[in-house]
C-alpha cells in the first residue's frame, strides 16, 4: 500500500491518497464567480485523490478578500458546477471549503456590509482593499438571536455545493475566521452561552458542523 493506491473516504472512492489542501487564489473577480481561470486551475490538479477547493464565502458579509469566490448566488453555483464537471471529467474528486471571514474583512471588501464577530474587538492590523490598505474595523458582536442565521448560511451553502455537483464540503474553523474567533478567548469575550468556558466557545462550531452533516 502506498500513496497511489485507492482509498475510501466515507462515501467517496478516491483514486489515490494525495489530498490537495485549500489554497486561496482570489480569482473570483468582483462577483465572486468561478470562471475559466478557476476551472482550469482545478482541472489541472484533478489527478490527486481529492481536491479541497479554496475558502468560499457563505454569505456576502462573510467575504474576507477581494476576488474571493462565493457560493451564494445562482451564478456562483453555476461556476462551481463547471469546476466540478471539469474535475470529474478527469476522474477527480473535489469538495469546497465553506468559510465565514468574521472580523477578517472590511466594508470595502464585502460590498459595504457589516463586519461581524463574536465580540466587538478589532484586529490590530490592516486589510487589503481595492482602495489600498485600511485598518480593520471594530466588528459588530453577533447577538444570540443573530447566530442561528450563521448556521443557516453554512447549511444553505452546503446544499448549493451539492446542487453544483461537488463531492462534499469542508467547514473552515481555523486561521482566525469567524468559527475560530468563537473558539479563541483572544477574540471571544462573550458572557453568554457562546463564550467563557471551552464548552461554550465550541458551541457554534458544533452547531454548524452538526447542521451541515444533517
Amino acid at each position: 500500500m502506498d500513496l497511489f493506491t485507492p482509498v475510501a473516504l466515507g462515501d467517496l472512492e478516491l483514486a489515490n491518497r494525495i489530498v490537495m489542501a485549500p489554497l486561496t487564489r482570489l480569482r473570483g473577480g468582483s462577483a465572486g464567480v468561478p470562471g475559466d481561470l478557476i476551472v482550469e486551475h482545478y482541472r489541472q490538479r484533478a489527478s490527486v485523490g481529492l481536491i479541497i477547493a479554496e475558502g468560499t464565502y457563505v454569505n456576502f458579509e462573510s467575504q474576507a478578500f477581494v476576488g474571493q469566490p462565493g457560493i451564494v448566488t445562482d451564478e456562483q453555483v453555476a461556476g462551481w458546477r463547471r469546476v466540478a464537471e471539469a474535475v470529474h471529467d478527469r476522474g477527480g474528486r473535489i469538495v469546497v471549503q465553506l468559510m465565514h471571514g468574521g472580523r477578517v474583512t472590511h466594508p470595502a471588501v464585502n460590498g459595504g456590509r457589516r463586519v461581524v464577530a463574536p465580540s466587538a474587538l478589532a484586529i490590530d492590523g490592516q486589510v487589503h482593499t481595492e482602495q489600498g490598505k485600511q485598518p480593520y474595523p471594530v466588528p459588530h458582536a453577533l447577538t444570540t438571536d443573530e447566530i442561528p442565521s450563521v448556521v443557516d448560511d453554512f447549511v444553505a451553502s452546503a446544499r448549493r455545493a451539492i446542487d453544483a455537483g461537488l463531492d462534499g464540503v469542508e467547514v473552515h474553523s481555523a486561521n482566525g475566521y469567524l468559527l475560530h474567533e468563537f473558539l479563541s478567548p483572544a477574540s471571544n469575550v462573550r458572557a453568554d452561552q457562546y463564550g467563557g468556558s471551552v464548552e461554550n466557545r465550541i458551541r457554534l462550531v458544533v452547531e454548524v458542523v452538526t447542521a451541515v452533516s444533517d
